[in-house]
């Protein structure tokens, strides 16, 4: 009895002995497959919609669309040729001096002073009774004959005049016009325009622009996004309100 009771206690031992082998085995195993799974798995984590605080160190290209319209101070003078093609209207009231051409006949109606001094030198016919006093006595003597005649008779006379007279002449005339003149204008016009005018602009089209952060954190919403997360950088912690322990990504 006594060596079958030793050879059962040292198969007990054996078994014992196997399965301790068999649990250490499966503890190193374990251990190793952890160990792999831990440094080349990775968590992957679904977000949508989530919101969350972000920073961004570098700066960005956008695309920005301004919603109000731009105020601009102008003050400045603008060089600017200015094309003109179009008819204008001139309003003229003032004294000109044009050459005048005239062939026509104009009705004269006046009186023409007539002061001069007329020289005689002729043989006029004389016949006339001419009265005379001889001794005492007046008679009335008829003279006839050819007389000669030298002298300057002084005329002074105021002739109408009332007839048609024909006239051709080319002169300056000064004419007075006032009246407005429609002539064509085709020149190019150079223009010093001063510009002085608060502007507001509205602005129809997006501006291509450079955006700077600032260090502090930025309220954001992740759409959706499929985060890899190394297992390594995972850990779990207990809520403070004792409920259930969760997954929580944090970094190292």
């Amino acid at each position: 009895m006594p060596a079958a009771t030793a050879k059962r206690q040292r198969g007990a031992l054996m078994i014992w002995l196997v399965l301790l082998a068999v649990l250490i085995g499966a503890a190193i195993g374990g251990a190793l497959v952890a160990l792999w799974v831990f440094r080349n798995v990775d968590a992957r984590l679904l977000l949508s919609n989530q919101p969350a605080k972000i920073t961004i160190d570098e700066k960005l290209q956008v695309t920005a669309r301004a919603l109000d319209n731009l105020n601009i101070r102008l003050d400045d003078t603008i060089q600017t040729k200015v094309p003109v093609d179009q008819i204008i209207t001139v309003p003229v009231k003032e004294q000109l001096k044009v050459m005048a051409d005239f062939d026509g006949t104009i009705p004269i109606k006046m009186d023409v002073a007539v002061r001069d001094k007329i020289v005689l030198d002729q043989v006029l016919d004389l016949n006339a009774v001419v009265d005379a006093e001889i001794l005492g006595d007046k008679l009335k003597l008829p003279i006839r004959g050819k007389v000669p005649v030298k002298a300057i008779v002084p005329v002074s006379l105021d002739i109408p005049v009332d007839q048609p007279v024909k006239l051709k002449f080319t002169a300056p005339v000064g004419v007075r016009v006032q009246q407005a003149l429609t002539v064509p204008l085709v020149t190019v016009i150079d223009a010093a325009i001063p510009i002085q005018a608060d502007l507001s602009v509205p602005v129809r089209s997006d501006i291509p622009a450079e955006a700077i952060f600032t260090r502090d954190p930025i309220a954001a919403t992740i759409v959706e996004s499929d985060l890899r997360l190394p297992l390594r950088t995972l850990r779990l912690e207990v809520k403070d309100d004792g409920a259930r322990s969760d997954g929580a990504a944090s970094a190292p």
